[in-house]
């Protein structure tokens, strides 16, 4: 089967599935010690210039409304765009995906594409620490379920839930290293944060506007490190007027792998915790 860089969850396996058994929740107790991400030397607590350059980002975000910050704790995204192969001799896929997440560790997502041979449906269901993967309608079992679902997290962390600043502003959250860069022509805010058990993110704001624009981090899969640079752009006002971006794009290791268009963004008031695992047949 051809290898495109969805399968780096939200894009962590590859899609060379095989394997498959009945459909159930997956342990957790297979991640070895030293297997995880390689993290930075963090302090105890955050830099006040770190945590200037968030309190912009949230002024930016909320369009000065503070109170609106905890929209993005329960969120639908729909988007369309191209997935690319890891290999370079097979071209790029249409393909759609859906998202439904709760903060901070609920998340559904699927991918559907038609490949040159064959059509691509992936459906995950993440209950931490608990979750569910299907492909083509088979389940799949990573080889190594507690690594999987680690970096599921991880991804989900920098990939989506940052865009709404949840992490940065998170109680728990370590921000430092303030620095001011220029990168391909643009005058960025960069800090570093520390959020428990995921890999340091190093977060890029734009310095006029405030808007995140890039996210970058590293972890590791099955014993090779893989830096994923996300990059957040197009932003606008969305629902509720909040800034958000709606286009995205996602490299590994310099390489990209996915881009998409934000089609709609929505932020309902709840969602209901069974959305998080699959039905029970």
């Amino acid at each position: 089967m051809k290898r495109y860089g969805v399968g780096a969850v939200l894009f962590g396996f590859a899609l060379s599935l095989a394997g498959c058994g009945p459909e159930k929740a997956l342990p957790t107790d297979l991640l070895k010690s030293g297997s995880g991400p390689v993290q930075s030397t963090v302090p105890t607590k955050s830099d006040p210039e770190a945590l200037a350059v968030i309190d912009q980002a949230v002024k930016a975000f909320t369009g000065g409304k503070l109170e609106l910050l905890a929209k993005g704790k329960y969120c639908r995204v729909a988007t369309e765009g191209l997935m690319y192969s890891v290999v370079s001799s097979i071209p790029s896929i249409e393909a759609t995906r859906a998202i439904d997440a709760a903060w901070p560790d609920k998340i559904h997502f699927t991918n559907n594409g038609q490949g040159p041979e064959n059509k691509m449906a992936v459906e995950s269901w993440l209950r931490r620490p608990e979750f569910v993967v299907v492909h083509n309608g088979a389940e799949h079992r990573p080889a190594n379920p507690a690594e999987w679902e680690q970096n599921l997290a991880s991804d989900f962390v920098g990939q989506v839930w940052m865009a709404f600043l949840l992490p940065p502003t998170d109680p728990k959250a370590v921000v430092f290293e303030p620095q001011t860069i220029t990168l391909e022509h643009r005058d960025l805010k960069l800090v570093k944060l520390s959020l428990r058990e995921h890999p340091v993110y190093q977060l890029y704001f734009d310095a006029k506007s405030s808007a995140l624009v890039r996210v970058e981090y590293t972890i590791t899969e099955t014993g090779v490190p893989r830096r994923t640079t996300m990059i957040f752009s197009d932003h606008k006002p969305g629902p509720d007027g909040l800034l958000l971006p709606y286009r995205l794009e996602c490299l590994h290791n310099k390489s990209v792998v996915e881009k998409w268009a934000v089609k709609k963004w929505e932020f309902p008031e709840t969602i209901k915790d069974d959305e998080f695992m699959p039905k029970k047949k």
